[in-house]
């Protein structure tokens, strides 16, 4: 098996998506982010976009080089048409305009109109960290996307919305929550899929509306559907999902359409904590939070979790830090 290393794997994605159209800064961004995912082991949102975003190139419905406006706007608020260019690129200017905003009047949103897949969401929220700013984001999906049940439903309504928040420490490393308000990232039963491997029971419901763990039986014909988050306590997953549908597209005024008309709808909030303790005092606080809360004792099934987690989440690197090879693997 050929294996390339993750600048590698950076240098083909960014040749890739410039020989598909995009300005040689974009297509490094989006390589760049892309590659960074499957670092931390999230495939589901990593190099296996590279055939993804290549195939919503070919249709039309992934636009590189398009132009990303502003077209409504107060001093803390944002409308951005990302024109449908790249999720990530997307993303980066949204971050750029909370930032400024914020650093001038302290809290600062913007919302997304015509954004493609931005992969990552907590890449985002953490470049508002690594500002100095509290960051808060999320993203839904158009109705194509829509695999999740609402609770006590067996029809799929929303998407698998995910929100995320990052917030800086004094110790240099922000705090970061990325977390989807499904049991499961429809990019994830796609990477199960083509891994040949099973899904985790109580997540997925098949066609008919029975529990399956059978990735080839969530996408059917018929699709099956989503369940979420929180097994029987789901209520509390969907109202997360419904917070995150009102906030990343129904506040901008999106309806609910069966056409295509964005992949992710995105929601970036920033705050600044000058307008409270101020940024160096918040961030001295959340360093002695984190050793706080990481000073207790692990239960030892926890441990054990916790040593498995972070067998498969960490970023994939060799004991001199220098980062591994990755496999090149066939069908995405």
């Amino acid at each position: 098996m050929k294996t390339l290393t993750a600048g590698q794997w950076r240098d083909l994605g960014t040749r890739l998506f410039a020989a598909a159209g995009a300005p040689e800064q974009d297509a490094a961004i989006v390589a760049s982010e892309l590659v960074d995912a499957s670092l931390m082991g999230l495939d589901s949102h990593g190099i296996t976009r590279f055939i993804h975003y290549m195939d919503e190139i070919r249709i039309g419905r992934l636009k590189p080089g398009a132009p990303i406006t502003i077209v409504r706007e107060t001093p803390t608020t944002a409308i951005v048409d990302c024109g449908l260019n790249f999720g990530p690129v997307s993303a980066i200017k949204m971050v750029d305009i909370v930032c400024a905003k914020a650093e001038k009047y302290h809290l600062a949103l913007a919302i997304s109109r015509h954004c493609h897949h931005v992969s990552r969401l907590g890449a985002y929220v953490q470049k508002i960290a690594e500002r100095g700013l509290f960051g808060f984001g999320t993203a839904n999906s158009s109705k194509h996307g829509h695999f999740v049940v609402p609770w006590g439903g067996c029809d799929g309504r929303l998407a698998t919305n995910p929100l995320a928040y990052a917030v800086p420490s004094a110790d240099g490393h922000p705090v970061v929550l990325d977390m989807s308000t499904a049991m499961i990232a429809e990019g994830k039963i796609r990477v199960l899929l083509h891994q040949g491997k099973p899904m985790p029971p109580g997540c997925v419901l098949d066609g008919e509306g029975r529990p399956t763990t059978d990735p080839k039986a969530f996408y059917g014909p018929p699709r099956g559907t989503i369940l979420p988050f929180g097994g029987e306590l789901g209520y509390k997953g969907f109202g997360l999902s419904l917070l995150v549908e009102l906030l990343s597209s129904t506040l901008e005024g999106e309806a609910v359409t069966d056409e295509f008309t964005y992949m992710n709808g995105l929601a970036l909030l920033a705050i600044n904590p000058d307008a409270f303790c101020g940024k160096a005092r918040f961030a001295e606080l959340v360093r002695e939070l984190s050793q706080y809360v990481t000073s207790s004792r692990p239960a030892e099934e926890a441990e054990k979790s916790l040593c498995r987690a972070n067998t498969i989440s960490a970023p994939r690197r060799s004991g001199s830090g220098r980062e591994s090879a990755w496999p090149m693997r066939r069908g995405g």
